[in-house]
This record gives structure tokens, C-alpha cells and sequence, in this order.
């Protein structure tokens, strides 16, 4: 134990044993700290997601919304999960008002005003009695319990739609020498899921589409993807993630316009 502390001076010493008889009070101290690095790298990434996802949506929600919904019109509207509002803003074409709600603030603060529409990130905000609830790319993250809340937010015999789509990227990741293993995510989730007993199904359907998109569109596309940030990062760079990304795609896709396939899917009920 001797040699052990040889060299060190007696103040230093000193300082080193007050704090191990903190030890409590430093392991409190840096928790906090870990936390707070967490915390603000967390808002960095949502910040960063929210920007890809707002700079472009392809315009799918039309698509599904025009399939699903036909010619119905409904008083009022609650979007679960509405992200930058590309959902809840093509709601308007069916609804007197809508409301988006989402708790990721990030996303939330990226929405559009329109005068029909209220965003918002508080449960608390959510009214009584709304004659349509949507979940747009949102139900697979919805438990039980928190699906049984929102269903009490739509009125006996108001309709429920459930919609989602899946962008085929496997040719464009391919041409990029980026392949996916299987992604644990239910594109089709629909009420089957929940113990519910309040619903009946008026239609369900799944078809494909093509949309079109620039380069910069299709960068933006992509790195709004969660499950595939990690691996273009590791291939591009964090520093100049779109700059990189965007010159390798403009090597295998020199016209302007890119088509890009998808599936898309919905499931419309009425709730008695």
C-alpha cells in the first residue's frame, strides 16, 4: 500500500479521501450528470429527426386518406401520433377541426399553423367526444392501456382509422451497399391487437404505389428513417451526413426524378 500513494501530495491525498467519504453524494452528482448528457443529446437526435421529417413526407398521406376515408366528412378529428403534422394537416379536407397530438415536443414544434387546426403535446388538452380518431403510422406503439384511453376519447358511433405505410428501400440501399436485417415492425397492426369489443370493421385494405422524388427529397427521406440512421452514419459521417449521402445517391440516380415504391395499408371501424 505504500508505493501506492507514492508521489502524490498530502493535500491531494486529502481531497481524494473527502470525496470517497462523499461517495453517496458524487455517484448522485454524476447520475445527474449522465442524465443530463442523455437528456440533451435525446433532444439533439429528435431536433435532427424532426428536421429530415418535416423537410420532405411523401405524399402518401393523400393517397391512404382518400382510399380509406372516400367522400366522408366529420366534425371533429383526433390524430394520435401526427409528427410535424403532415397527417393532420390532409385531415382538414374531411373535418371541420383537428386536433394533432404528439408527445415528442421536437416534432410537435415543427407543425404548421392552419386555422382549423390545434397541436398539441398534452394529454390534458384532449377533449371529450371526437368523431374520428386516427392513428397514422402510430397504433404499432400503442399499448393496451394507452389505446383504451384514447378510444374513450372518440364519441358511440364515431369511426376509428388506422394507417400506415411501408417505403420499399431496399433497391435504393442496395445501389448504396447498405442491407437490412428484418425490421421488427407490424406495417398492418390493426384493433386485432386490443381487447376491445367497441369496434366494427367497415373496411381494410392493402395496395402498392409509386411516388416521385428528387435527390435532396430522397436524402431527407432517408435520414428521417430511425432504423437506418446508425448504419449511414457509420458509412457517411455524422459531420457531413447529408452532403456524403446526397453525392453517393446522385452517382446512381442522375435524372431528376426518382420513383420510389410503397405499400400501404388501413383499416377503417365504428365504434358502438
Amino acid at each position: 500500500m505504500e508505493g501506492l500513494f507514492e508521489g502524490f501530495s498530502f493535500a491531494f491525498l486529502k481531497s481524494i479521501f473527502i470525496d470517497l467519504s462523499r461517495g453517496i453524494s458524487i455517484k448522485l452528482k454524476a447520475i445527474g450528470l449522465v442524465k443530463h448528457i442523455m437528456k440533451n443529446e435525446k433532444s439533439k437526435y429528435n431536433d435532427n429527426l424532426a428536421y429530415h421529417y418535416k423537410s420532405f413526407r411523401p405524399p402518401l398521406h393523400q393517397i391512404l386518406l382518400k382510399r380509406s376515408l372516400k367522400d366522408q366528412k366529420f366534425e371533429s378529428a383526433l390524430d394520435i401520433g401526427c409528427g410535424t403534422g403532415n397527417s393532420t394537416l390532409e385531415l382538414v379536407k374531411y373535418c371541420e377541426s383537428v386536433t394533432g397530438y404528439d408527445p415528442n415536443t421536437a416534432m410537435i414544434q415543427r407543425c404548421e399553423h392552419h386555422p382549423k387546426v390545434g397541436f398539441t403535446g398534452k394529454l390534458s388538452d384532449l377533449k371529450e367526444n371526437y368523431n374520428l380518431l386516427v392513428f397514422f403510422g402510430s397504433l404499432y406503439y400503442i399499448s393496451a392501456k394507452d389505446f383504451s384511453l384514447y378510444e374513450k376519447k372518440l364519441k358511440n358511433g364515431g369511426f376509428l382509422l388506422c394507417a400506415d405505410f411501408e417505403i420499399l428501400y431496399n433497391t435504393i440501399l442496395a445501389k448504396l451497399e447498405l442491407y437490412l436485417t428484418e425490421i421488427d415492425y407490424d406495417h398492418n397492426k390493426n384493433l386485432t391487437s386490443y381487447n376491445s369489443k367497441s369496434f366494427e370493421i367497415t373496411r381494410t385494405k392493402k395496395f402498392k404505389t409509386v411516388f416521385y422524388c428528387n435527390l435532396s427529397e430522397l436524402t431527407h427521406l432517408l435520414l428521417s428513417e430511425t432504423f437506418l440512421r446508425a448504419k449511414l452514419i457509420d458509412k457517411y459521417d455524422s459531420t457531413h451526413l447529408f452532403e456524403n449521402l446526397k453525392e453517393d445517391l446522385n452517382s446512381h440516380y442522375s435524372n431528376g426524378k426518382i420513383a420510389v415504391e410503397a405499400n400501404q395499408y388501413y383499416s377503417f371501424y365504428k365504434k358502438y
